[in-house]
């Protein structure tokens, strides 16, 4: 994979759009890159909306390829192209990745409170039903991953040709079973709707349900 840098600075060039969304959000904003500073990258926000000292994630497309990364909202007010005020400074980039894991391939995971995201498609925690507002997995018994009965968790859903979505959960129910846990997510308050359900449909079809 190309420097970072590298791709922001192409990104700035073509005046390229991205999505960003605070980590605590649940809906993606646009923005176009502007430039790239020694600090990190100016992008013109066209919603507004973001505050300095918050986290956010990033979606990116440069030369056909999605790429997603994690960076903070280093100052807000930044004097952009169009003569504006309206430009961001994201700095302190992190977890750059290659959002696109192939063609057609649907990415579903769940993120713990503590520690990396993990797979809910052809791993040891998998998908037994999913309902706009509740999806149910399991686990072994036996599973490092634990989840609390009433905390919180996060889903995302990652198409490669479209920004991933993000979701706020509650782990409303958690069942023991012969060897294994099944855990009942209660999915909380969904911002765009019909792109939900969209990609809830595809979530169906990856899963076998």
């Amino acid at each position: 994979m190309e420097d970072p840098r590298t791709l922001l600075e192409r990104a700035a060039e073509q005046r390229l759009t991205c999505e960003v969304m605070p980590r605590s959000g649940l809906a993606w904003s646009k923005a176009t890159v502007e430039r790239v500073e020694r600090g990190g990258v100016v992008v013109r926000s066209l919603a507004g909306g973001l505050v300095a000292g918050s986290d956010v994630r990033c979606w990116l497309r440069v030369d056909g390829v999605a790429y997603a990364f994690d960076a903070s909202v280093v100052r807000t007010s930044v004097p952009v192209s169009d003569r504006s005020e309206s430009g961001v400074m994201l700095g302190f980039i992190d977890r750059w990745e290659v959002a696109t894991r192939g063609p057609g391939r649907l990415v579903v995971e769940v993120m713990p409170p503590t520690g990396g995201p993990v797979s809910l498609l052809g791993g040891a925690l998998q998908l037994v039903d999913v309902e706009p507002q509740l999806w149910t997995v399991t686990t072994p018994a036996d599973s490092p991953l634990i989840f609390v009965e009433g905390g919180s968790v996060r889903l995302r859903i990652a198409l490669p040709d479209a920004a991933p979505m993000e979701l706020s959960a509650r782990v409303r129910r958690l069942t023991h079973t012969s060897g294994h846990l099944l855990y009942a997510l209660q999915v909380q308050d969904v911002e765009a709707p019909e792109r939900y359900a969209d990609m809830l449909a595809a979530v169906r079809v990856a899963a076998g349900l």
